[in-house]
């Protein structure tokens, strides 16, 4: 933690001479040695640490999220209690203990995470694991190999001017490393990244250079907890979600009804739906819901 600040600030990375860094291992190899020393110099730039910096802003942004999204009140709640222990151990920023909900497909996972991102203004990297076929865009590649890059969160560091970024690893479970020494459970490779104390001092492959992960808040999004490691679930807050109720479902639809701008008659509609079986989940409600969105669109252009 730096001094003599108004706000808390941190440096994740020490500055890195030009002939340290050309002497790396694989670093004669590398035809991108300049993007590479750009990349290191804007990681070991000073960041914020932001969001609700005291007990009552964590209770705000538990309301207004609680507000938003009733259903997942259970992780609301697991982010407040923690938010609030660790700001009352000294800190004013937003930070929490790495989080993974468990919910059927449609419980409305990603959006939650991105309302939460909103609402605390924390910059969030999204990454879909159900499209990764290695692990790279989480953990950096090893420098010396073929084609190897910096991993999403590393970028995301980079580009960010805070320290606490919202990480979402969604569908976990559904990952596949095809890559050569492979874990069978490829969750396994994220524990030294949960744990504080390994995170503070993480090896960056690529970069062949020590980086401060300890601050980062880490979302989990799963459909099937029984792919995902047990070490990883023991560092971990564990929240297994009910699919969302009928009357969670018409509050949600009446929330974003008013707030796309939508004819209110759509509500009623939408709970006749609902109460009929026609709407189950989220997912087919916001589809219904972007459908409406476009068609309004098109009546305004026309």
């Amino acid at each position: 933690m730096l001094e003599g600040f108004d706000r808390p600030f941190v440096r994740l990375a020490q500055s890195v001479g030009r002939d340290e860094q050309d002497a790396r291992r694989g670093a004669s190899d590398r035809r991108d040695g300049m993007a590479v020393n750009r990349l290191i110099g804007r990681v070991g730039e000073i960041k914020s640490l932001t969001g609700p910096a005291n007990t009552h802003a964590v209770d705000e942004l538990a309301a207004a999220l609680f507000e938003e999204a009733r259903n997942f009140a259970p992780a609301i709640e697991a982010i407040r209690r923690s938010a609030q222990v660790i700001i009352r151990g000294g800190a004013q920023w937003l930070q929490f203990r790495p989080l993974v909900i468990e919910s059927a497909a449609g419980a409305g996972k990603t959006r939650f995470v991105h309302r939460l991102a909103a609402l605390s203004g924390l910059k969030l990297v999204y990454l879909d694991c159900a499209t990764m076929t290695n692990m790279s865009p989480i953990v950096s590649q090893d420098a010396t190999w073929s084609g190897a890059r910096h991993s999403e969160i590393i970028e995301g560091l980079a580009n960010s001017t805070s320290a606490n970024l919202l990480v979402c690893l969604d569908e976990l479970d559904k990952i596949r490393d095809y890559s050569r020494h492979s874990s069978p459970q490829p969750s396994q490779a994220l524990v030294g990244l949960l744990e504080k104390r390994s995170a503070a001092s993480h090896l960056d492959n690529y970069l062949q250079l020590t980086v401060d992960l300890s601050f980062i808040n880490w979302v989990i999004l799963v459909n099937d907890l029984s792919r995902i490691s047990q070490p990883l679930l023991d560092r971990c807050q564990v929240i297994r979600m009910a699919p969302p109720s009928p009357s969670e479902i018409a509050h949600i639809a009446s929330l974003e009804i008013e707030r796309r701008g939508l004819e209110p008659a759509l509500v009623d509609a939408i709970t006749t739906g609902v109460r009929k079986g026609r709407i189950k989940s989220l997912r087919t409600l916001h589809k219904l819901l972007d459908a409406a969105s476009a068609a309004s669109a098109r009546s305004i252009l026309n």
